[in-house]
C-alpha cells in the first residue's frame, strides 16, 4: 500500500499548509482580549480579569472597576491604564516594559506588582492596601509619608538615591540599590535587607544610630 507521505515526498509539487504570520496571530489575540474585557464589564466586572501575555497597548476607559485581581504580567506592549481605576484585589504589571507611569486616581486594595516595568515614580494620589513590588525598575523617588501595610521591595532599583521622609512598612528590601543613608524617622516593623548596598559596609550599630526607633532585624 502506498502511503500518503510517500506520495508527498515523490511529488514535484510544493504542497504545504499555510501558517498564520505573527502579526495575524497577534491581531486575533488582540480581538479576543478586547472581547474578553467587553464581556467582563458587561457581566458586572465580577471576579478576576486575567489578560496575561496579551499584545494589548491600553485598557478601555470604561474599565474603571475590577472586583478581583487584574493580571497583566508580560503584556510588553501595554503603555497605559485608565484613570480612576479601582482594583479590589491585586494588580500585577510585572514585565510590562512599555509602562512608564501609573494613572491618576489608581486604587489597589491588594498588592501592587510593578517588577520589571519602566515606572520612574508613584503618583501622589495612589492608594493601595498591601505590598508594593518595584524590583528592577528605574524608579527615582518615592512620595513622602508613604505607608505600606505589607512589604516594600526596592531591590536592584539603581536610580533610587534616597528614601522619603515618613516612610512606614512591615519589611523593607534594599538589596542591590545605591542607598547610602536611612531617614531617621523610618518605621519598619520587622526587617531591613541591605545586601550589596553601601549600607552593607557599615556595622549594625552604625545603622541603628540612623534609625533609633527601629527594633527589628537588619540583614546585610
Amino acid at each position: 500500500m502506498i502511503k500518503f507521505l510517500d506520495i508527498l515526498k515523490e511529488s514535484n509539487d510544493n504542497i504545504f499548509i499555510p501558517r498564520r504570520t505573527k502579526e495575524e496571530k497577534d491581531k486575533k489575540l488582540l480581538f479576543r482580549t478586547y472581547r474578553k474585557i467587553r464581556d467582563y464589564i458587561k457581566n458586572g466586572s465580577q471576579g478576576d480579569l486575567v489578560l496575561r501575555d496579551s499584545p494589548i497597548e491600553f485598557l478601555p476607559k470604561n474599565l474603571t472597576q475590577v472586583n478581583g485581581d487584574l493580571i497583566l504580567d508580560e503584556c510588553v506592549n501595554l503603555k497605559s491604564l485608565p484613570d480612576n481605576l479601582t482594583v479590589n484585589s491585586d494588580l500585577v504589571l510585572m514585565g510590562c516594559k512599555n509602562l512608564k507611569s501609573l494613572p491618576n486616581g489608581l486604587k489597589v486594595k491588594g498588592n501592587l506588582d510593578l517588577r520589571d516595568t519602566n515606572i520612574t515614580e508613584l503618583p501622589p494620589d495612589l492608594e493601595f492596601g498591601e505590598s508594593i513590588y518595584l524590583q528592577r525598575t528605574p524608579i527615582k523617588k518615592l512620595p513622602n509619608n508613604l505607608k505600606v501595610n505589607g512589604e516594600l521591595d526596592l531591590s536592584h532599583c539603581k536610580n533610587l538615591q534616597s528614601l522619603p521622609n515618613g516612610l512606614e512598612t512591615m519589611n523593607l528590601y534594599l538589596r542591590g540599590t545605591n542607598i547610602e543613608k536611612l531617614p531617621s524617622d523610618l518605621k519598619v516593623k520587622w526587617g531591613i535587607v541591605l545586601y550589596n548596598t553601601p549600607l552593607s559596609n557599615l556595622s549594625k550599630d552604625e545603622i541603628r544610630k540612623m534609625i533609633p526607633n527601629f527594633k527589628g532585624e537588619i540583614y546585610q
